[in-house]
């Protein structure tokens, strides 16, 4: 097969979506400024191996997606994590793959059906074991049926699309060393990897810090892959239980750390965040200022899956939630989403165990808030067992009242919903209601429901279903892709609506 390569450059920085035919010897892809093209393979990804050899659908710890052809056969490698997907799509004898579902949509002209609820039918809470195995593999379009894939890859055999485990590098954890080697060892290959100097647009790596147990641990094996910069969010979404800055712990452990309010008043690309899932969780996030061109950013969601001792559950399972919400918006602003906790993830019950081991009693708190192996990591990096992971903060952006919050997003939203004859609230009773939900949320958590009163006055609640931010925001972006592709030869092209998510100066 014969990778032929199309750069949109009106795209998001990491986009692309690729065209196959069958019987056809070439695949065509097309895809954004800052993803990567080797010999036979395109990629927006770190992995751990050479960068050269582009060998990325042959190591679980990647980051990013891309596609490989080997021979006759052409691999679609989506990221080692449960955070990202790949979408797929067949009509006739062509087949359409990207790593976003709006810029498919725009290439292969797809609509999604109006009237049926994706976030609460098919893009809602997914339990699965380590990868994919049980996750919802398809739903319905106006054409057909949309495939998506996770954490595994996607073979195309000339004939064929079929998914494939990824190869699991990792060894066997049978002490507590065995597996902070691995991770550091790890991080040292994604720091050569990244820093290579055959990539034609640099990787800066960054870490998310705070007070708890997960971000710190990350940010210790960040360090190992040359990592130097800190995010922090100041404030929890509890008020009593206080700050959950990792500002302190960032100078402890040598880096440079930036901090940021958890909520705001307009959030850059927002359009593009409500696409991937409809909820709002990690919003905050969007606020960050991610290192340019191409940031790898350490995180630790899952930590809890991986390594809480109290949690643990036969069969090991996770929840995939609305952490899937970065997945469109970080193709914007270049960002590859690195979950360490990820890292050896099939191993899982191996790792339980040494949670569970003697060796680690020294750090094993016998609370509810429990993670030795994350302790020890930390504390051994020169962290006081006093400033960190005292209790468990939460820095989520949960809302009770979905709803976009930058001016021009809310204008966006609101015409959609009037041409679609939806009620379409506006500005001072959007207000309203966020503030009546947030309250009523706040009386039921903390009174009510502790009462074992269930009942609840949410009169809010029809206009609460994420299903129309998701429909309307993909509706947007497909438009936006869609442009892109009809000015791919105007280097000028229109960039009205990447501005009007950063700045409101769109119409």
């Amino acid at each position: 097969m014969k990778l032929i390569s199309h750069v949109v450059s009106e795209w998001p920085k990491l986009a692309w979506t690729a065209v196959l035919t069958q019987g056809s010897d070439e695949i065509h892809i097309w895809h954004g400024p800052m993803v990567e093209i080797g010999d036979q393979w395109a990629a927006e990804a770190v992995w751990a191996g050479d960068f050269e050899a582009g060998d990325f659908d042959r190591t679980d710890l990647i980051f990013g997606s891309g596609v490989r052809c080997r021979g006759d056969q052409v691999i679609f490698v989506s990221s080692g994590t449960a955070m990202d997907r790949l979408w797929y799509f067949q009509r006739d004898k062509i087949w359409y793959i990207s790593n976003s579902l709006a810029a498919l949509s725009a290439r292969a002209e797809l609509s999604l059906l109006e009237n049926y609820r994706y976030v609460n039918d098919r893009l809602s809470p997914i339990r699965t074991t380590w990868g994919a195995d049980s996750c919802t593999r398809s739903f319905p379009i106006q054409s057909g049926q949309m495939h998506l894939i996770w954490f595994n890859n996607l073979v195309y055999d000339g004939s064929t699309m079929h998914e494939v485990l990824k190869p699991d590098l990792a060894p066997h954890f049978d002490t507590f060393a065995s597996y902070r080697n691995f991770l550091f060892d790890s991080a040292r290959s994604l720091g050569s990897n990244l820093a290579s100097s055959e990539r034609k647009h640099k990787v800066i790596p960054l870490t998310s810090i705070s007070s708890g147990y997960d971000s710190p641990t990350v940010a210790v094996v960040a360090r190992y892959a040359g990592c130097k910069q800190a995010v922090t969010i100041k404030q929890s979404s509890s008020f009593w239980r206080g700050s959950d800055s990792g500002n302190e712990i960032a100078r402890l452990l040598g880096f440079t750390c930036r901090s940021y309010n958890r909520t705001a008043r307009e959030y850059p690309y927002e359009e593009a965040f409500w696409a991937a899932s409809g909820y709002c969780n990690l919003l905050s996030w969007t606020l960050f200022e991610y290192p340019e061109p191409v940031c790898l950013f350490f995180i630790g969601c899952y930590g809890d899956a991986i390594w809480d001792r109290c949690k643990f559950a036969e069969p090991f399972t996770i929840d995939i939630w609305d952490d899937l919400a970065m997945g469109e918006f970080r193709l914007f602003t270049g960002m590859l989403q690195c979950a360490v906790p990820f890292w050896g993830m099939r191993h899982a019950k191996e790792i339980r165990k040494i949670n569970l081991s003697d060796e680690m009693a020294p750090w094993t708190m016998n609370s509810n808030y429990d993670r030795p192996i994350a302790r020890r990591i930390v504390e051994e990096a020169g962290v006081p067992r006093a400033a960190f992971a005292v209790r468990k903060k939460d820095t989520s952006h949960e809302a009770p009242f979905h709803w976009p919050y930058s001016p021009q997003s809310q204008q966006r939203f609101r015409q959609y919903l009037k041409n679609h004859a939806l009620h379409a609230p506006g500005p001072l009773e959007v207000c309203l209601l966020r503030r009546l939900a947030r309250l009523e949320s706040l009386i039921y958590a903390n009174i009510t429901n502790k009462l074992d009163i269930k009942m609840r006055l949410r009169p809010w609640v029809k206009l609460n279903d994420s299903s129309p931010l998701f429909h309307w925001a993909n509706h947007d972006l497909k438009q936006f892709y869609r442009n892109g592709l009809e000015k791919s030869d105007d280097k000028q092209g229109d960039l009205t609506f990447g501005r009007s998510m950063i700045d409101g100066s769109g119409s």
